[in-house]
This record gives C-alpha cells, structure tokens and sequence, in this order.
C-alpha cells in the first residue's frame, strides 16, 4: 500500500506501513504526549452508531487508518485515556488494542521487545469519580494500570479500585486533574512516550494547558453531517489564547474510498 507524501519536501511515493514508525521521540524522563484522531471532513469523530454507543463514525472507520493508530500505539510507554474508555474495556465492548495489533500486523508484534519495552504500554485513566470497575480493568490490561485522580474521589471507591491491583495517585487540585500534575505524575514514573487515546474532554484539558506536543490527524474526505451525538476535536469552554499548531507532515492517501489525508502538527506550549 503506497500513499503520496506531499509535504515537507518535493511530493514523492512511500509506503504506508512504517508511515509513523520511528516518529515519537524518546526524552528520558520528559514525557512526550501526542494525540491521534479520525475526522470527517466535517469535524465529526464520534457518532452515535447503529448499536447505540458513541464512537468512530462508521462511514469513515478503515483498516489504513487503523495501521497507523497501531504504529503510534506499539511506541508508547503509556496510554492516556478516561474513565470512560476504561469502562469500554472492563466491560469487554472493546479489546485490549496491543493483543488486536499482535493479531492483525505481524510484524509489529516484536516491536517493543526488540526495544527493550514491556509488553504493555502502561494504561494512564484520568478520573475524579473513579467511576470504573478495578477488578475487570485490570484483568483485561496484562500491563500496570494507574489512576490519577483529584481529593474529592469518594474514599470507598479508592479503596475497591486499590484492593483490585491499580495504583491510585491522588493530585492536589480539587475537582479535576490539571494537565500539569498529569504531567508529573507521567514524569516521576519515567512514562516518557504518552499516547493520549481518551476524548475530546481529555484532549481539551491537555491543550488548555498546554502539555499536550503533537497531534496526528486523519482527515477521512467524506461530511457527514448531524447535530446530534456528535464528538469533534475538543469539547469544553472557549480557549482563552488558541491553541497553536504547526504542520509538520502531510501525506495523501488517494487509494482508498472516502481519500483521505494523514498529517500531523507540532503543538505549541503555553
């Protein structure tokens, strides 16, 4: 499978496996956050689907895609995501996405040891009510699982989740946890490459703060339209200073319906 990489540097055909390997860099103990998403052309990432739940729109979901979450997934030495998502997975709604990319891209599957990496990216649930089973989370992550939560997380709920095997830390902050305390907690266990798969809440919080670096995008060339159970790229109040980005890569993937674009952005810090 080819695409067109048409920036930076003169247009020229490439491979689209190993696309984004080799892409996050590794700075020690300084974590590197990056965000991926899917998007129509019309900002939609998220829709009510046929079988009721939000997630990926249908129209636009594909394998091509897909290979290239899991190239940014297989780096990672932690995943970012909410208590939302943990519940998905608990739950069994959704499969734990290393032993999925061990099945369907053999020749990932000895990525991380050949690097040295566990097996498991250690999986990061931002939550202040810990509303999320800790028994089943954990049993369906073979990797560590850490919660980061604010004080006001209710006290019996803390214990459960301990009792359960997942490591609880609690920041200073009194109703949510701010990026910069996530960012310290990520930094103190030495989680350098931090691969953020929770929403557009989580994405939102990240970008106020401005820990979140980079961001890659797939733009399916599909609208969809809707106003209803909708998701697009961040969800909450109105930045007080934008949140910049800069393009760092653009690449054309014209084999495929809908075509789609795959690029990516470095974040500015603010």
């Amino acid at each position: 499978m080819n695409v067109m990489a048409l920036y930076p540097g003169p247009p020229e055909r490439v491979a689209l496996e190993g696309l984004y390997m080799g892409d996050i860099p590794a700075n020690g103990r300084s974590p590197f956050i990056y965000a991926n998403f899917l998007m129509s052309l019309d900002g939609r990432i998220a829709m009510r689907n046929a079988n009721g739940r939000k997630g990926v729109p249908e129209a636009i979901a594909n394998d091509r895609d897909w290979r290239l979450y899991t190239e940014l997934l297989v780096q990672a030495d932690a995943v970012l995501t909410t208590a939302h998502h943990a519940r998905a997975i608990a739950s069994g709604e959704q499969q734990d996405m290393m032993a999925i990319a061990h099945k369907r891209y053999p020749d990932l599957r000895n990525y991380r040891r050949a690097r040295g990496l566990s097996g498991h990216p250690t999986c990061v649930v931002v939550s202040s009510r810990l509303d999320f089973p800790g028994a089943e989370l954990k049993a369906a992550h073979p990797g560590p699982v850490v919660t980061v939560s604010p004080k006001v997380a209710d006290s019996c709920r803390v214990q459960s989740i301990r009792q359960a095997g997942v490591e609880i830390v609690t920041v200073d902050s009194p109703s949510h946890v701010t990026g910069h305390e996530l960012l310290r907690v990520l930094a103190e266990r030495e989680l350098g490459r931090v691969y953020m798969i929770g929403g557009p809440r989580l994405f939102h919080s990240l970008l106020e703060d401005g820990v979140v670096q980079r961001l890659y995008l797939t733009i399916a060339a599909r609208v969809l339209g809707g106003d209803r159970d909708i998701e697009t790229l961040v969800r909450g109040p109105a930045f007080s200073v934008p949140a910049e980005a800069k393009l760092r890569r653009l690449v054309l993937d014209a084999e495929t319906q809908p075509q789609q674009l795959f690029t990516s952005y470095d974040l500015s810090a603010r």
